[in-house]
């Protein structure tokens, strides 16, 4: 939706001296309610309540443990694949476990509209770290 500026307005002036135009955003229309799985999985909208501070910095210091120690353990897991012949199925396991808790990760924070899911899902995503070094353990 493109209008001119007021009569009133002190932009009206400048903005016709330079023979351009004012162009406002309508209003966005609402939206329908999300139905199936992409009601507990979704970015939040703009018109989201935002989460609550301590939620979020909570919520990103578990994301920050998982991933500094997921970290250590593929450095270890890096080392010792460049250094020795591990067993055949470690790496391909390796990759998945590893992906399984990035996804939880993901959906963690992607359903931070929820009370309990966010919560819950770090806590399966910290699964899977705990299988990747008794992994690592194990074959290296």
């Amino acid at each position: 939706m493109s209008t001119q500026a007021d009569e009133s307005s002190p932009e009206r002036s400048f903005v016709e001296g330079l023979g351009l135009r004012i162009q406002r955003e309508a209003p966005p229309e609402p939206r329908s309610t999300p139905s199936g799985i992409a009601r507990v999985f979704r970015l939040p909208g703009s018109d989201d309540p935002a989460p609550p501070n301590t939620k979020l910095v909570g919520m990103c210091a578990w994301a920050t443990g998982l991933g500094i120690v997921g970290l250590l353990v593929a450095t270890r897991a890096l080392l010792a694949l460049w250094r020795s012949d591990p067993p055949n199925w470690y790496e391909p396991s390796f990759i998945a476990v590893g992906l399984a808790g990035i996804g939880l990760t993901v959906g963690a924070f992607m359903s931070i509209q929820r009370r309990r899911l966010p919560w819950i899902m770090l806590t399966l995503a910290t699964i899977p770290l705990i299988a990747s070094i008794v992994l690592t353990v194990r074959a290296l």
